[in-house]
């Protein structure tokens, strides 16, 4: 599965379906007998209406990035890794066991992001096992490894990582010194923006400018030409599935680290709505950093319409749901419409 990128032509239709999402949502609500003018200026406080609000929006599209980038290099190179959850929540696990259990120290935050990667890898790789071993279909045994993963979390949460402290089912809190430092005083971001931004850049530049980025996408748009072209694809498959479930798994470190600071069994993971983002994003690494903020600030927007207007905060997913299927529809259209040109193979 993978879209072949055209810069300005796929950036023309994620912005539209965004923008017709957005005046579907706004045309509704004023059918309803809501101000339009009143709607996008509580939404837009809601989301950049002060320096704070603006830093709490890069702070929320962190995990949504990090689950994005995940879900694109997958999906980009023929990997259908739809086990993004669980991948995400053992590496919650591994940074929380690394950060409750090791000595409180600077570095331990960064011990803590390796420690996630691995756990997202390995969780991924038991189900390229599956696949390769016994036939399991890639997408069947990671959406099944996926509710593996919840209770997996409970476990821990109740037994070898409970904090003593609570009857509550929960980790014990991640110490001041062990958490990822702040990157502007005052305001909940953490320096993990950075470490997502610079690995989306580095995605990219991966993809554009290596042997390895030409093969996964040759693999990506056909297995079989690129078999017969001397790729090793089952090698290739196997490094997109690993580096997807590390991405995953980075993500579930850095909201411990640097956002929740404990773990329970009711926690919120971001793999499906990563996979989302990916597809907003058109699956290009780039294009899932705005991608990222779209729904991070739809979140934070919804939050304030409901606080202030009294409008379900429920609409925020509507409209995620409305950008997504008008993107599919959009892009769908355009490779029909693409290959039916004169000359067009």
């Amino acid at each position: 599965m993978i879209l072949k990128w055209a810069p300005m032509s796929e950036a023309i239709i994620a912005v539209g379906a965004a923008t017709l999402a957005l005046a579907l949502v706004v045309g509704g609500l004023a059918i309803a007998g809501f101000s339009p003018w009143s709607v996008i200026a509580v939404g837009w406080a809601g989301i950049a209406g002060s320096p704070l609000r603006l830093a709490i929006c890069a702070q929320e599209a962190i995990p949504l990035l990090m689950c994005g980038l995940a879900a694109t290099l997958a999906l980009r190179s023929g990997v259908l890794n739809i086990g993004l959850e669980g991948q995400y929540l053992l590496g919650a696990v591994a940074a929380v066991a690394v950060l409750t259990l090791g000595p409180v120290g600077s570095c331990l935050p960064w011990l803590a992001l390796i420690a996630g990667g691995l756990a997202g890898a390995l969780w991924c790789a038991v189900a390229v096992g599956l696949e390769r071993g016994r036939g399991v279909p890639l997408v069947l045994s990671t959406i099944l490894l996926n509710v593996i993963a919840i209770h997996v979390v409970g476990v821990c949460v109740q037994g070898p990582l409970h904090d003593p402290a609570t009857a509550a089912p929960q980790s014990a809190m991640v110490p001041d010194g062990s958490r990822m430092p702040l990157l502007f005083a005052g305001t909940p971001l953490h320096v993990g923006f950075l470490v997502a931004v610079m690995l989306a850049v580095a995605l990219w530049l991966m993809q554009r400018r290596t042997a390895l980025g030409f093969e996964l996408e040759v693999i990506g748009l056909n297995p079989l030409a690129a078999r017969f072209a001397g790729i090793p694809v089952g090698r290739r498959e196997l490094t997109a599935a690993l580096g997807s479930g590390a991405l995953a798994g980075i993500a579930g470190a850095m909201q411990v680290a640097g956002v929740t600071w404990f773990l329970s069994s009711d926690v919120r993971s971001y793999g499906y709505a990563g996979i989302a983002v990916a597809l907003l994003g058109r699956l290009h690494p780039l294009g899932v950093i705005p991608a990222a903020f779209f729904f991070s600030g739809l979140d934070l927007g919804a939050r304030q319409l409901e606080r202030r207007l009294d409008i379900p905060h429920d609409l925020g997913d509507v409209t995620k749901g409305l950008a997504l299927a008008a993107v599919l529809v959009a892009g769908a259209l355009s490779r029909r419409l693409g290959s039916s040109r004169p000359g067009t193979p």
